[in-house]
């Protein structure tokens, strides 16, 4: 990416050029964006299919145009990309509100997932669609839904493969159920850093960066959140 060019461009007020010098530079970008809606869509945040990661792109790459400053370097114009990308998903995801409030079930969530029937189906498109809900009344008041806490394969790849875990724990359906609450039910700022680092392919140091943080958090983030998953 030209920076100088980008500069000149924004100077000129040529979005047209702009948006083609810039999106055709940024192909982890969109993996990110790709990944936190499909994630979003499977907690039951947004609506399937409703968003994709190209229209995200636009606004994002728009919302940069207008507010480009010309001394901005490369790595500060990285980091903007992602730290937009992220708040406009979460605009959408706020502005879909469908909960009113979140799931918080990590001190009991292995207790109450071990009353999850195995009975399930499997949909055309590979959700699970679990015959019995849990009877935890809470989950019913929330439209806990089993499928929801299921990655798919790819996502549990990625995950245990950039946090070095072993995959032994998601040999089962019902160990990855386990795996994908534990994912799901992050604080919001730590599955940020998570998504990040894994789909986002970001170091621990353009993490803090991106987020307005220091080193030492994004790391300790890390460090616990792949400490819980290797104890399922």
């Amino acid at each position: 990416m030209k920076i100088k060019e980008l500069q000149h461009l924004n100077q000129e007020n040529d979005f047209q050029e702009f948006y083609k010098k810039i999106s055709t530079t940024i192909d982890i970008l969109k993996k990110f964006a790709t990944a936190k809606l499909k994630l979003a869509e499977k907690e039951g945040l947004i609506d399937k299919g409703f968003y994709e990661a190209n229209g995200i792109l636009d606004e994002v790459f728009m919302e940069v145009f207008k507010t480009y400053v010309n001394n901005t370097d490369e790595k500060q114009l990285h980091q903007t990309l992602f730290l937009k990308t992220i708040q406009i998903i979460n605009q959408k995801i706020e502005r879909e509100n469908q909960f009113a409030d979140h799931i918080n079930i990590d001190s009991i969530l292995k207790d109450e997932l071990n009353l999850l029937k195995e009975d399930y189906s499997v949909e055309a498109d590979g959700d699970y669609i679990f015959d019995e809900d849990l009877d935890d009344i809470s989950y019913k008041q929330n439209n806990f839904n089993p499928s929801h806490f299921i990655l798919d394969q790819p996502m549990e790849l990625e995950l245990t493969g950039k946090l070095d875990l072993s995959d032994t724990s998601l040999f089962s359906d019902r160990n990855r159920v386990l795996f994908g609450a534990s994912f799901y039910t992050l604080p919001p700022i730590s599955k940020t850093i998570i998504e990040l680092f894994v789909f986002g392919n970001q170091e621990i140091f353009e993490i803090a960066k991106t987020l307005s943080t220091d080193e030492k958090t994004v790391k300790k983030v890390i460090d616990r959140v792949r400490e819980r998953l290797e104890k399922l």
